[in-house]
């Protein structure tokens, strides 16, 4: 087609006067442009490494046609796609995803007719987070840490304890500020508009991704596809399985999984079943916002020298991790730690599946580092609310527990004073005085 179009134009351009040419160059572009020239439309990506997982797990594959195509299907149809989101009828829903901030945010960069910017999803953070939010964008591999993948929901500095999903504002907020010590930057030169659209669209990937492990985990991966599947496609397990069932079980079981495919595929019980819990759970995120003790009384320099106590007593196990000069270097320093996104793939205690997953686009695992606590970096804010939220609540999917609750709101703001004022003064900080070698003894 491309050939015919040019040889077409040929002729045109021998015939054409010398001060046409301007003119028809121009033509010529428009014609290649429509010959083919163009991109495709973005679309989201199935998470296979969930379903790899899963069909380890149950020694079964998932059928294309019975389990892979409705789950795309059904993700479609509730969410769209990344150039045209929709939001699945979820009642009060619109409290928790706003449609027309989503739009913003998402398709390709550019904006519309009044001016209002589009895209910005793809313009600031696809090439870090990727299209479908899995934090395995162009440049992931590079980063350390990766970028989050906002699939599980799951966040790591938020107001909420573990399990909980996180606020607005605390998505919010680090879009705005960003993340000290990591490649997420602060966005605070854009609008407030453009920061609230960027909010709102990753909750909208977090649910999408909630939806789909869901499916995948909890769904459609219990079903038994080896009954539906021609033989030529199980593998020796599940053709084993079906060799083991009558003629008459193997026809009940195929009809009962269409009847469970079917059931998922209607969207009022997709609604009713799925997405509904997980809306919810969002909707219930600022009354889970773990409450903020009111700071005691008491002279800065006396409450740094309880914190300091308490970081260094077994009854908070701050120097475990952290080590006794906070440098990170804790007896747990060397332990085979590994985030809670790299645990759901790889095992360091049996690592033989790695390889399947890394050709899946999974990245490259990477052992977690307690915080250098001497440096004064702290990635989820530095405001003392902030740190009293990491201490009380830890960090979810990171290796930073939770506080034992014997340790009392009081005790958290004497840790929050030592790391925050004293530790940067403290006799630890302070290099060992130099002792000259070689000098020359005088009479």
């Amino acid at each position: 087609m491309m050939r015919q179009e040019i040889t077409s134009m040929n002729a045109v351009y021998s015939n054409m006067r010398r001060g046409d040419w301007a003119r028809w160059t121009l033509l010529a572009i428009g014609v290649i442009a429509t010959a083919g020239c163009f991109s495709p439309a973005a679309q989201f990506e199935l998470n296979m490494i969930a379903v790899h997982k899963r069909e380890l797990e149950s020694e079964a594959t998932f059928s294309t046609q019975y389990q892979l195509q409705p789950i795309a299907e059904i993700l479609e149809a509730s969410f769209g796609t990344p150039d045209n989101p929709v939001l699945p009828p979820v009642p009060g829903i619109e409290d928790v995803l706003d449609l027309e901030k989503i739009k913003m945010a998402a398709g390709p960069y550019g904006s519309d007719e009044n001016g209002k910017q589009r895209g910005l999803y793809r313009q600031h953070c696809v090439h870090c987070h990727g299209i479908t939010g899995d934090g395995a964008g162009p440049t992931a591999a590079f980063l350390n840490p990766y970028p989050r993948d906002y699939r599980p929901g799951k966040f790591k500095f938020k107001s909420t304890a573990s399990g909980q999903e996180p606020t607005h504002q605390d998505l919010n907020r680090i879009i705005r500020d960003g993340a000290a010590g990591t490649a997420m930057p602060s966005f605070k030169l854009l609008d407030s508009d453009e920061i609230e659209a960027l909010t709102h669209y990753v909750k909208y990937l977090s649910i999408r991704g909630q939806t789909e492990l869901y499916l995948i985990e909890a769904e459609f991966g219990e079903l038994l596809p080896a009954v539906v599947k021609p033989a030529s496609e199980r593998n020796a397990e599940e053709q084993e399985y079906v060799e083991s069932l009558t003629e008459e079980e193997l026809e009940e079981e195929k009809a009962e999984f269409l009847e469970e495919v079917a059931f998922f595929e209607s969207r009022e019980n997709i609604v009713e079943e799925v997405v509904g819990p997980i809306v919810e759970k969002w909707m219930n995120a600022g009354d889970e916002v773990t409450e903020i003790a009111e700071k005691p009384e008491m002279e800065m320099k006396e409450s740094i020298a309880k914190g300091r106590e308490l970081f260094f007593s077994a009854k908070t196990g701050c120097a475990g991790c952290h080590g006794e000069s906070a440098l990170g270097d804790g007896q747990t320093a060397e332990a085979d730690f590994y985030d809670d996104w790299t645990r759901f793939y790889y095992d360091p205690n049996d690592p033989s599946t790695l390889e399947g997953y890394l050709a899946l686009g999974a990245l490259e695992p990477r052992k977690l580092r307690p915080r250098n606590l001497r440096q004064g970096v702290f990635r989820g804010g530095r405001r003392p609310i902030d740190i009293f939220w990491r201490i009380r609540n830890g960090i979810e999917g990171a290796k930073m527990p939770a506080a034992p609750p014997i340790v009392t709101d009081e005790e958290i703001w004497h840790l929050v004073d030592f790391v925050r004022y004293g530790l940067p003064y403290d006799a630890l900080s302070e290099n060992e005085p130099h002792q000259p070698e070689n000098v020359r003894v005088r009479n």
